[in-house]
């Protein structure tokens, strides 16, 4: 009912229909550009805060398990990750004009940074004494202060916290192409007699950096929450502006960091290790799934809509029906474009490192034809920015 509402008033003032102000008689002259926008701030912001209600799931799943681990409290572990990252991959759409994930605060860099060079955290099948966790005269105390203050300090693989992090943690090192990583649950068993030493740090490592994440994401919420003296507030009282910046970043985007640092550097490296070092959650093996809510991130902010993970839908006044209502014609190539965007992604066949290695000349074929598609989709995103009038950066 709330789509077909908004569609409704927005038709109505794409039209210019007009009423006139009973005291001067002056024409109210219609901006569907505001509801455009505050629709796009509602999608932001639910999405955001899906994105800290499954990370405040996480934490009660990392709770239960490093009290008592078990094989199945990590896989419980790993599967409240996996689903933490679901709206959370959809959120970076939101990219790439300088909004809050992206301002000097570095969220950004908190949140979801990689490659991650893995020694700099925990021990490595090479070294079973490195990283922060193993280094307890460096670093004596373990919370989340401290991983934030040590994050990308020593280089920018030096990662230290948000989801990749967390990854890490849970699967341990990608060692096959055929599989993700394989850390045992025994690594968190406090004074037992695991692979791994420094159990209690470990775990200590884990809870921290799962609180940082739950801290970060707040702040994003906050700053698209509704009603409040916030980014958001600033943001939607320039709809125009709004528009051309969150076009841009969408553009941005599926051009350049879904389609080419995601998966062409990936594709295009010089051998099969650097190939699997550089696909984004080598360690869970899902890249696969990150492409393709990256994709169905994209598509939100074009439609308008978003399926919350309880089910329940946002959706309103779209870039669509804008476009739509100037021309119908490109409004269809785009949502054509879309739909080829969304089964190409679709056609890669998990895990995304064993896709991509020299041997499998198909799976080259089913990603490099993704990779065009997104090109295809993001040149449609530019040609609608040009007949709405919008600046692409």
């Amino acid at each position: 009912m709330k789509k077909i509402y908004l569609l409704a008033v927005t038709a109505a003032l794409l039209t210019q229909i007009s009423c006139k102000d009973r005291n001067n008689d002056t024409a109210i002259v219609p901006n569907p550009q505001a509801f455009v926008a505050e629709n796009y701030s509602n999608v932001v912001f639910a999405t955001y805060e899906d994105s800290w209600i499954a990370a405040n799931k996480l934490k009660t799943a990392a709770e239960s398990f490093v009290a008592n681990p078990s094989q199945g409290g990590l896989e419980n572990t790993r599967a409240a990750y996996l689903a933490a990252r679901t709206p959370y991959i959809q959120s970076e759409a939101f990219r790439f004009y300088n909004g809050p994930i992206d301002d000097a605060r570095g969220l950004e860099g908190l949140l979801n940074s990689w490659p991650l060079d893995e020694s700099y955290i925990d021990y490595i099948v090479t070294n079973a004494n490195t990283g922060i966790i193993n280094d307890a005269t460096a670093f004596p105390t373990i919370n989340k202060d401290i991983i934030e203050a040590n994050n990308q300090t020593a280089g920018e693989e030096s990662v230290s916290c948000g989801y990749h992090a967390i990854e890490f943690l849970l699967w341990g090192q990608d060692l096959s192409v055929d599989g993700p990583g394989d850390r045992p649950y025994t690594d968190y068993i406090v004074g037992g007699s695991g692979t791994a030493s420094n159990q209690d740090r470990r775990a200590a490592y884990l809870l921290a950096c799962i609180d940082l994440l739950i801290d970060n994401l707040n702040t994003l919420k906050n700053d698209w929450k509704p009603n409040a003296q916030n980014y958001r507030a600033s943001f939607v009282a320039n709809p125009n502006q709004a528009i051309s910046n969150f076009l841009t970043g969408v553009y941005r985007y599926t051009d350049g960091e879904l389609s080419v640092e995601r998966m062409q550097v990936a594709l295009d490296a010089e051998d099969d290790a650097g190939r699997q070092e550089n696909e984004q959650s080598c360690f869970s093996d899902q890249t696969h799934n990150d492409i393709i809510l990256g994709q169905k991130g994209i598509r939100n902010v074009y439609i308008g809509t978003y399926v919350r993970i309880d089910g329940s839908v946002v959706e309103g006044a779209s870039l669509s029906d804008l476009v739509k209502a100037t021309d119908k014609n490109l409004n269809d190539l785009v949502l054509s474009k879309i739909y080829d965007a969304d089964i190409a992604v679709n056609a890669i066949h998990p895990p995304f490192d064993n896709e991509i290695v020299s041997t499998n000349a198909a799976g080259r074929i089913r990603v490099q034809n993704a990779i065009n598609a997104l090109h295809d989709e993001a040149a449609e995103y530019k040609a609608a920015g040009a007949k709405l009038g919008m600046i692409i950066n």
